[in-house]
């Protein structure tokens, strides 16, 4: 098996083990959220529009129906959509953020 295709069968794993017990997308995201709670590390570095954050957590918004990423920067905290961040982060952290783009289909 090609170094890619055993990458995203392990992704493909994870996303099965996040999602395991969702009945739907909701739940799906919702099981996403608290895998980035449960296992992620924060604060990390990022790079959104070609300037540095800190990256505080990762977590659903009211009423969205994406995982929102509070960064900081210049001491003012944003919300911004997690697939519009480069994130810097610990090996688990960026395969929880690798999983999250695989089920959304980015």
């Amino acid at each position: 098996m090609s170094p890619a295709r055993h990458a995203d069968s392990e992704l493909d794993n994870l996303i099965d083990e996040i999602t395991v017990d969702a009945h739907d997308e909701d739940e799906q995201l919702m099981g996403f959220e608290a895998a980035f709670d449960e296992d992620a590390s924060f604060p990390c570095r990022g790079t959104v529009i070609g300037e540095e954050v800190e990256v505080l957590s990762v977590s659903r918004a009211d009423n969205r129906t994406e995982l929102i990423a509070t960064c900081q920067r210049g001491g003012r905290h944003y919300e911004v959509a997690l697939l519009d961040i480069d994130i810097d982060a610990d090996p688990t952290t960026s395969r929880l953020i690798a999983a999250y783009r695989r089920w959304t289909g980015n």
